[in-house]
Formats: C-alpha cells, sequence, structure tokens
C-alpha cells in the first residue's frame, strides 16, 4: 500500500489544511488528520472544526483564533443553560 493513502471523501479537505498549515506532517502533529489501522488518512472532527471555523472565517492571527475558540465555547455553555 502507499505511504500516503487517503480516504476519497477527505482529500479535498487534507489538501486544503497542508496548503494552509505547510505540510502534511503538521496536520497529523495537531491532530488534524486520523489515520486508521489500515494506513488510510482522513479529516478528524478537530481537522474540519479548523476548516469550518478558523479558515472560513478567515482567521490569521493567534489572537483571532484564541478568540474564536472562546466565543464558541461560550455559545456552548449558553445553549446548555
Amino acid at each position: 500500500m502507499s505511504e500516503n493513502t487517503f480516504d476519497i471523501e477527505s482529500v479535498r479537505q487534507i489538501e486544503s489544511l497542508v496548503e494552509s498549515l505547510g505540510s502534511l506532517a503538521e496536520c497529523k502533529r495537531l491532530g488534524f488528520i486520523f489515520q486508521d489501522g489500515q494506513g488510510i488518512m482522513s479529516l478528524s472532527v478537530a481537522g474540519l472544526g479548523y476548516l469550518l471555523f478558523v479558515k472560513a472565517r478567515n482567521i490569521t492571527s493567534l489572537a483571532e483564533a484564541f478568540a474564536a475558540g472562546y466565543e464558541c465555547a461560550v455559545d456552548e455553555i449558553k445553549d446548555k443553560a
């Protein structure tokens, strides 16, 4: 089997992550890519969250990312209350 085998449904998202973060290794380090027991890589929940809440909102700085994460957590707490 190839060294880099991707789930067909995740290829575009993984390409977007690699382009944004610089390397497949960095995506794996951050937990944005999940690799199953057969070595097939797919987008993780964290990777999807990054694409939806950071990249799609054009967040470019660490402070903006922190603020977005904080807002998301506050909204989650309000929804449970």
